[in-house]
């Protein structure tokens, strides 16, 4: 199945506005709208490397993106993260990959470059869990 030309334009604004700002990151099968995704590392701010990937559904923009770390993730002690969690905004894994919820109110404006930010944001929140013990809602909490 293929995108629909009002998609395949929204798609190429995004591209080009993804590859400006995370320029490593690559497109999976991108013409087939049944498996698109977008991966790359984000360095956090502790200087370690993960890898996102960012499932784009059929329906997008009108269906929110799922996202996922793909590195083996652990949490405060050793803790195992792929499970759901509100905590630690977690949801059941996909493909075995930690999936990250990262917003509740989803709309066709926001855009994969957003999706991307947020996987970053909860990223600095799980390194400072790492350090402290503390969820990691606690520290998105005060991101809002």
């Amino acid at each position: 199945m293929r995108w629909s030309p009002i998609q395949q334009k929204r798609l190429q604004i995004e591209r080009q506005a993804l590859a400006k700002y995370f320029p490593r990151f690559q497109w999976l099968d991108p013409a087939n709208c049944n498996n698109t995704k977008f991966e790359g590392y984000l360095r956090a701010n502790t200087k370690m490397f993960y890898k996102i990937r960012i499932y784009i559904p059929p329906d997008y923009p009108n269906e929110k993106p799922d996202l996922v770390v793909m590195d083996p993730l652990t949490g405060y002690e050793g803790r195992d993260l792929k499970t759901v969690s509100r905590e630690m905004h977690t949801l059941s894994p996909r493909d075995g990959y930690i999936r990250i919820c990262y917003t509740s109110d989803w709309i066709p404006s926001k855009t994969l470059y957003s999706v991307v930010i947020k996987g970053r944001l909860w990223l600095e929140a799980l390194e400072t869990h790492k350090q402290t013990g503390l969820p990691i809602d606690h520290y998105l909490r005060h991101a809002r």
